[in-house]
């Protein structure tokens, strides 16, 4: 089968590879779509997040088949899978767990106790286990979800980043009716701010430099978009809210957006990160943080999440689908895909096809 290989920093290449069967408590998938994530875009510009020694689980170094932000048509079933049979249509839920330890066995598998490797690989499926951009993937069935019936499996590609979300909303315990703002108008927080939306948030603000990312969060139903290069957001906010808003999601992952967010969340109110930082924040703990009541929660990836968030797209498919600016093919992945997320401010979420 065709597939999109990563052997290090700015070396992706398309190859024939073959695929062996599903073990038995696994199902092979025909990949319908597979969407770029901007995890995607640092693998191939920095090698960030790639085993370069055997991955504690899998036991994977590069190359690795990229890809973790799939959906499929089950095509073979592992003899201990009974949840799924040939011809359904999955999402897939692309981490690795080794279910046994403290923090599986409790739920947190996203923060699996073995899952930590010495070189930072990641516990991702495209990165420490092959992963979508390829025809076909093998993946545990467990970690397979069926889409609602009639549900279209390009919707199911933007499954994985609406779960980061969806659980950022979970973290930060946002109540209907609360006021948030979200720093950022990327892919993740643009779904941010739609989710947010969705789940009841009253007023939603977010805010970034680009007017085309701006433009989208528009097209997306959110009024409240501000512009730091062109207004104060913290008075903005405050000419709305005397006291700032309850919840501010920071999808940005830089300091001054780190700044902002402080200065717009009221006091006892929630600083929820959404975004990873690239470099060290610093902050007065004393009196930005301590004085004011402000709780800072973090969130990595997702746990037990998957058909919560794909009854949430099923419910409100237009208004996802439009989060999806751009189909390629796999030979394109690298030049139409990657490349273009980095530079073209108006892609959302990019899907790669086979079928392309």
């Amino acid at each position: 089968m065709k597939a999109v290989r990563i052997y290090g920093e700015k070396d992706v290449r398309v190859e024939d590879v073959t695929i062996d069967d599903p073990k038995d408590d696994e199902v092979q998938v025909r990949v319908k779509y597979c969407g770029i994530c901007g995890s995607d875009l640092h693998a191939y510009l920095e090698g960030w997040g790639l085993p370069t020694q055997p991955y504690p689980l899998t036991g994977k170094t590069v190359p690795i088949t990229l890809g973790h932000e799939f959906s499929g048509e089950v095509v073979k079933v592992g003899k201990d899978v009974d949840t799924l049979k040939i011809g359904d249509d999955v999402a897939i839920e692309p981490l690795i767990a080794c279910g046994k330890c403290e923090n599986c066995r409790k739920g947190d598998y996203n923060f699996c106790n073995n899952a930590v490797a010495a070189d930072g690989a990641g516990n991702f499926l495209g990165f420490s286990q092959d992963g979508g951009f390829a025809e076909f993937a093998n993946v545990q069935g467990v970690f397979a979800h069926k889409l609602p019936e009639g549900m279209d499996p390009e919707l199911g590609a933007v499954a994985e980043p609406t779960a980061v979300v969806y659980e950022a909303v979970k973290r930060s315990g946002l109540r209907e009716g609360e006021n948030v703002a979200v720093m950022g108008a990327g892919p993740i927080g643009l779904l941010m701010a739609l989710l947010a939306k969705i789940s009841g948030a009253n007023k939603v603000y977010i805010v970034d430099v680009s007017k085309v990312r701006l433009a989208k969060a528009k097209e997306l139903g959110i009024e409240n978009t501000i512009n730091p290069s062109e207004e104060d957001v913290n008075e903005v906010i405050r000419k709305d809210l005397l006291n700032g808003v309850d919840i501010t999601f920071e999808c940005a992952g830089v300091q001054a957006t780190f700044d902002t967010a402080l200065k717009v969340t009221k006091r006892t109110g929630t600083l929820q990160v959404v975004a990873l930082f690239g470099k060290d924040v610093s902050m007065n703990m004393t009196d930005d943080v301590i004085m004011q009541g402000i709780n800072i929660t973090t969130t990595l990836c997702y746990n037990n999440s998957f058909p919560a968030v794909l009854g949430i797209i099923n419910n409100h498919p237009d208004t996802f689908r439009k989060i999806i600016t751009k189909e390629i093919g796999l030979d394109q992945d690298v030049d139409e895909g990657i490349k273009a997320l980095a530079e073209d401010k108006s892609q959302v979420k990019i899907l790669v096809s086979p079928d392309l």
